[in-house]
């Protein structure tokens, strides 16, 4: 597509009405009271709504003749259109921010379907804005926890190294065998720590 012909696009679904009108037709055809109703919008913005989506090609009007009364004009997209679009103020970018391999994690999962939601835009950021400090939660009791397992590993080291000093004032012979034993599995601090010893 043309920069320009994209920007024009760009600026046609920079709507939210508008995009929630592509969204209703595409699960079916609608009059305009029906789109009115749907979306709480007036049938005159409405109308100018569908006037722009129609002169960019993307639904088309058909008349519809019912028994009684004067032919009512309804809404479709347009034939043989196939369009696919992560494009939202509020979404945009969405694919661009994906890590390049994603991982499928439930939180992952779940992040992805509240972002590529098609709902109402107040109550998507209100669901996001729960999901996020839902995360910020979470992510602080993972803290807590790094901290205070970081405070049992420095006990049990310092405990490993004491030990370990007292063993090789006491005994070198014991020391060494007991050393060329648990070296491999010593944490590399012990052992440096040691060797100046």
């Amino acid at each position: 597509m043309e920069s320009g012909n994209m920007g024009k696009l760009l600026d046609i679904l920079g709507n939210e009405t508008r995009r929630r009108i592509l969204i209703l037709l595409t699960k079916r055809p609608y009059f305009v009271s029906e789109l009115s109703q749907e979306l709480g919008v007036g049938q005159k913005a409405v109308l100018e709504h569908l006037r722009i989506l129609e002169g960019a090609g993307l639904i088309e009007g058909r008349i519809e003749k019912i028994p009684r009364g004067r032919p009512r004009k309804y809404y479709a997209i347009k034939r043989g259109f196939r369009m696919e679009v992560l494009l939202t103020p509020y979404a945009f970018g969405t694919e661009m921010y994906e890590p390049r391999k994603p991982r499928h994690t439930e939180e992952y999962s779940r992040a992805r379907d509240l972002i590529k939601s098609t709902e109402p835009v107040e109550e998507k950021i209100d669901e996001l804005l729960s999901y996020l400090n839902e995360i910020e939660s979470r992510i602080e009791q993972l803290v807590k926890t790094k901290q205070e397992l970081e405070e049992v590993r420095l006990l049990t080291e310092t405990y490993i190294e004491n030990l370990l000093r007292r063993i090789a004032r006491e005994d070198e012979h014991e020391f060494e065998v007991i050393l060329r034993r648990f070296a491999p599995r010593l944490p590399r601090k012990i052992l440096e720590d040691l060797n100046g010893f």
